[in-house]
């Protein structure tokens, strides 16, 4: 019985990679690129530490940037229009654990735009918010995609700071 239930739950799991549905892993590996506005500033240039990934309704995630001295940096978020609610986005100092920023208390900005003085590692935190399809989770072993589960994007842009003054 219990090789059964392992050959099944292997054969769902092929068949689940195999799937070519909206919210495919290749669909959400890049959406920022495809789908987060960028800077109309031509200095500004793709940071690496971009990142997109699928998100349900009520998580909460976060990436860490090290933002360096000298450097102007534009942070974008993007999603999919499953999310009735806006996506809540944060930068905090990893060090001393304190919000930056909140774009809960900017009119949820879908965009932030920052100069760096001193070299700091930052968390960028993504929260989208609503009702966790998780909750009560020993009573729910299904999620349906379609209506909590989507795709979210974090655009990283940065250049280098102009030069103020004469």
């Amino acid at each position: 019985m219990r090789n059964l239930l392992i050959a099944i739950f292997l054969l769902s799991a092929i068949g689940l990679t195999g799937q070519t549905s909206d919210y495919s892993k290749s669909r959400c590996m890049e959406y920022h690129k495809n789908h987060c506005e960028k800077s109309t500033n031509k200095y500004y240039k793709y940071n690496s530490e971009s990142r997109s990934g699928l998100f349900h309704k009520g998580q909460k995630s976060k990436t860490l940037l090290e933002a360096f001295n000298g450097r102007d940096y534009r942070i974008s978020i993007c999603h999919d229009d499953v999310f009735d609610k806006p996506i809540i986005m944060r930068v905090i100092d990893k060090t001393r654990d304190q919000v930056l920023y909140d774009n809960s208390n900017d009119n949820y900005a879908q965009d932030f735009e920052f100069t760096v003085t001193t070299s700091i590692d930052l968390w960028i935190e993504i929260e989208v918010q609503g009702d966790s399809p998780l909750t009560g989770i020993d009573s729910k072993s299904i999620i349906r995609r379609d209506s909590n589960v989507g795709c979210v994007g974090l655009l990283i842009e940065y250049m280098v700071t102009p030069r103020k003054g004469f």
